[in-house]
């Protein structure tokens, strides 16, 4: 039977293992969550990042820290036993392998592997490599996508998973997995037919690049020169020699294939086109205990077969009310609790949570402020979350900008920051609160999946038309589009149709037509079964792994699973 490892530089499973930074993190928790929901026969290959990506807090001067604890393996994880010893520049490295079983809906599982440099016997230069999740300097990157790729290819085959591999590169951090295969298998054209490769970045500065002098010293020989010049003559593209040994590459939704498509423009690149699979999220993993237990009585078998959501308009209106606002209070109790702002379960709350990076524009709601105030006193107020890389000044200046508004607007306007997004925080918003927004400088949202657990939870998007949003809204029936499809970045224009559908569509909804909301919030629901990660993995597993269903996929509440039989 065929092996199908899943390689990440993140995955996001629980908040206990801190080895995930944002939506690639999670996105990956959630694909190898949904593959043993189905029975694949996947093992996940990642590192274990002892410090993760920093727990943040706030100080009375509105700024941002990060503190970095040290998280113990044996704590979280499983220990293998396994040890892999690989020549990395001029040492012989150990790398210990730990593992976490995932396990589906139907009791089959799939082995995590985490690999971790901090073993006794190692240098100063390699014991903390995997320390920090996108830590350190160009050198130490390079190092730990050397332990990840060529690393992690030895671990999968020490663990017992090597037989018949085929491999899933998650992002170009992942290359050199592909490139330990082509040495094992000989030819390039051999290793592109068990190589697929996803690419999630809309930009050339998203991809890693190393000097081919750097190259040559930290991998000691690992990939010869012919095969570090498929990630180009200058440099090594890492994203480039990923899809050069992939036979398929997909960006995770329609927009970002068509922005990706160029990003490969290289002469070995001629005729290449980048796919689309939009992404998804695993239903168990991100509905509310409030309205899994509504859809559980009401639909039932909906876990096995999502379609089933299709018939929320089916559930009693007033279940679905209490659903809802149970939900609300538990994110505005907790949110109380934190800022003290006295949040107001009968007020309009929106929700803001993801990484603090600048194309997100987490502050382009407070552009035009007198308006905001206007249109939102007593009517409306915000969640934020978001956590900033500890280099990032930008995404740190947007956290003091939050912070400060919410103490300046305080009698206008309740805007409250929440500190430390992570998994458990991101549940509670996206299932919390009554709007979900997003407003990124489109096309540079790659998919933008916390969107998605909101739909599953009721909760509508007021978003611009990117990323998933551009597939799934429709307008005024399942959320609102915010301006147009527009690829020009004006954010004064942008801010202005924001506060538009505020205006017009959301507030005079929400306030002035409770059926309306209800359809509106049902529509949400209705929308989530297209992007389940059940269906993202069944995408991937028919058109890419050679794998087809022996059986429909649709178990009609009798709680099981069908098997994947090899095709090809």
């Amino acid at each position: 039977m065929k092996n199908l490892a899943y390689v990440t530089a993140e995955i996001g499973l629980t908040t206990a293992i801190p080895t995930y930074s944002g939506g690639l993190g999670v996105l990956a928790g959630d694909h190898v969550k949904a593959a043993a929901d189905l029975g694949l026969p996947l093992v996940g290959v990642t590192l274990f990042y002892k410090q993760g990506y920093g727990i943040q807090s706030v100080d009375k001067t509105d700024e941002q820290h990060l503190d970095f604890p040290l998280c113990d393996p044996a704590d979280v994880l499983e220990d293998t036993g396994k040890v892999v010893v690989i020549k990395l520049e001029g040492e012989q490295v150990r790398i210990k392998v730990w593992r976490r079983w995932v396990r589906g809906r139907g009791g089959k599982a799939c082995p995590v592997l985490f690999l971790d440099t901090d073993v006794e016997g190692n240098s100063l230069v390699w014991r903390p490599v995997s320390n920090l999740l996108y830590g350190g300097d160009v050198l130490n990157r390079l190092r730990q996508e050397a332990v990840l790729g060529l690393g992690g290819y030895e671990a999968v085959k020490l663990c017992g998973y090597g037989a018949d591999l085929f491999a899933h590169l998650n992002e170009g951090h992942t290359a050199l997995f592909a490139a330990a295969m082509l040495r094992d298998l000989g030819s390039v054209e051999a290793t592109r037919k068990r190589v697929h490769f996803t690419t999630h970045t809309p930009v050339p500065a998203g991809f890693d690049r190393f000097a081919h002098s750097d190259v040559e010293r930290v991998l000691d020989g690992h990939i010869d020169k012919k095969t570090a010049k498929l990630g180009g003559e200058d440099s090594l593209n890492m994203a480039w020699l990923a899809a050069s040994l992939a036979n398929k590459v997909n960006g995770v939704s329609a927009i970002n294939a068509r922005v990706a498509q160029p990003l490969f423009s290289a002469a070995h690149f001629k005729n290449f086109q980048v796919e689309a699979v939009t992404n998804g999220v695993h239903f168990d993993t991100w509905v509310s205990p409030e309205m899994g237990a509504l859809y559980d009585h009401h639909l039932h078998g909906w876990r096995d077969d999502p379609s089933l959501l299709t018939n929320i308009a089916s559930v009693d209106p007033h279940s679905f009310d209490r659903a809802r606002r149970r939900a609300k209070y538990e994110l505005l109790e907790y949110a109380n609790g934190q800022t003290q702002l006295g949040f107001d379960p009968d007020v309009l709350t929106l929700g803001f949570a993801r990484r603090m990076a600048a194309y997100k524009r987490a502050t382009l709601i407070f552009r035009d402020l007198p308006r905001l105030v206007e249109l939102g006193r007593g009517k409306l107020q915000i969640l934020f979350a978001g956590k900033a890389h500890e280099r990032d000044g930008e995404g740190k200046k947007l956290v003091h900008e939050l912070l400060t508004l919410s103490h300046q607007l305080r009698g206008e306007l309740r805007i409250g920051f929440l500190p430390n997004y992570n998994m458990w925080l991101g549940h509670k918003l996206a299932a919390g609160v009554d709007v979900w927004l997003n407003n990124p400088v489109r096309p540079l949202e790659a998919c933008g999946t916390s969107g998605m657990k909101a739909a599953l939870n009721g909760v509508p998007n007021c978003s611009i038309l990117d990323g998933w949003w551009a597939e799934g809204c429709i307008d005024g029936q399942n959320g609102w589009a915010i301006g147009q499809d527009w690829e020009t970045r004006d954010d004064d224009r942008d801010a202005a149709a924001l506060c538009d559908a505020l205006q017009n569509r959301v507030m005079a909804t929400f306030y002035g037509d409770r059926h309306a909301w209800r359809r509106i919030q049902m529509g949400a629901v209705a929308t989530a079964p297209q992007f389940s990660a059940r269906r993202m993995i069944l995408d991937y597993a028919v058109r890419y792994y050679g794998w087809q269903p022996a059986r429909a996929y649709i178990a009609h509440g009798d709680n099981q699973t069908g098997q994947f039989a090899a095709v090809g």
